[in-house]
């Protein structure tokens, strides 16, 4: 594929879009690591993401059916409904708060997803756009005395990650209860329908303010989150790795499994993708020797490792 004729496309198509040639991608994640994309796009508003998409999709059909009529198919194409989705032609980032970014960066098409836009319904429900910063919305729903997603409180992720990744609060809540409807493109995430209860937001924000002091206190923010999933009717993985394991705040690197949990792997300022990984495999290799297993990865590995 021309990227340069994707690229030269693109802005012709798209001309009051922010839309970059080898871009870095560390700044638009918490942990601050990974290399460039090949095409970065930044979309302020679902009409925009939703566009961009559409284009895309057809610029790849079209890709398709010009390589199929000379019978080459481009490679890792195997379907023409290999899509967005196939070889990672195109990459949708929220808050980038779960995924480590290849040094390399990302091949394709990088969309960074700024949409944030929330509306109040009929029924104690709301509208919300897919890059919507979850904390901004618990903010505005308490704020129009609509509670329930207080306890998602301190979790850095947009709406779409959360609904993506059907993530849990503190009273292990599932993001999925809230969710009344879904608007997808082609598996990407557009906007949501959530159904929340009307009640007094004065309780409700004080919990909000307790869950962030009692979580900054152990987790920290220059990180991607808890790296591993919790075994099921075992110790807290955070628990194994410092105690069994004892690795809590051993360094590879600039990266760090930190001090103060040791379910997070730290930027100290210089890390690299590369140490990101080394504590990781680390980790793992030692799950395996001592207990004959290894974690499952909470994260997501972007780009190539």
């Amino acid at each position: 594929m021309d990227l340069n004729k994707v690229f030269t496309d693109l802005k012709n198509n798209f001309p009051n879009l922010k839309i970059y040639q080898n871009h870095p991608l560390a700044q638009y994640t918490t942990v601050k690591i990974g290399g460039p994309a090949d095409i970065f796009i930044n979309t302020q508003n679902s009409e925009e993401f939703l566009d961009v998409l559409k284009y895309l999709k057809q610029a790849e059909a079209t890709i398709f059916e010009e390589h199929s009529s000379q019978g080459v198919l481009p490679q890792g194409s195997g379907t023409a409904k290999n899509s967005l989705q196939g070889e990672n032609l195109t990459t949708v980032l929220g808050n980038g708060s779960n995924v480590l970014i290849s040094d390399s960066g990302i091949r394709g098409i990088v969309i960074k997803n700024d949409s944030q836009k929330v509306d109040l319904l009929p029924e104690n429900k709301v509208k919300v756009s897919s890059g919507t910063q979850l904390s901004y919305l618990i903010n505005f729903t308490l704020d129009h005395n609509l509670v329930g997603l207080e306890e998602f409180a301190y979790i850095p992720s947009t709406v779409g990650g959360a609904i993506a990744g059907n993530i849990h609060g503190v009273n292990k809540i599932n993001f999925s209860k809230f969710v009344e409807s879904v608007e997808k493109y082609d598996d990407f995430i557009i906007s949501a329908i959530l159904n929340l209860k009307s009640g007094d937001s004065a309780p409700a924000k004080a919990q909000v303010q307790e869950i962030i002091q009692k979580k900054a206190a152990v987790q920290s923010m220059n990180s991607l989150g808890s790296v591993f999933k919790n075994i099921p009717n075992q110790d807290p993985t955070g628990m194994i790795i410092d105690q069994k394991l004892n690795l809590k705040g051993y360094s590879i690197g600039g990266a760090q499994i930190s001090p103060k949990h040791a379910n997070f792997i730290i930027n100290n300022g210089s890390a690299t993708a590369k140490d990101y990984l080394a504590l990781i495999n680390l980790i793992q290799s030692q799950m395996q020797t001592k207990f004959g297993f290894q974690f499952e990865l909470e994260i997501k590995l972007l780009g190539n490792f």
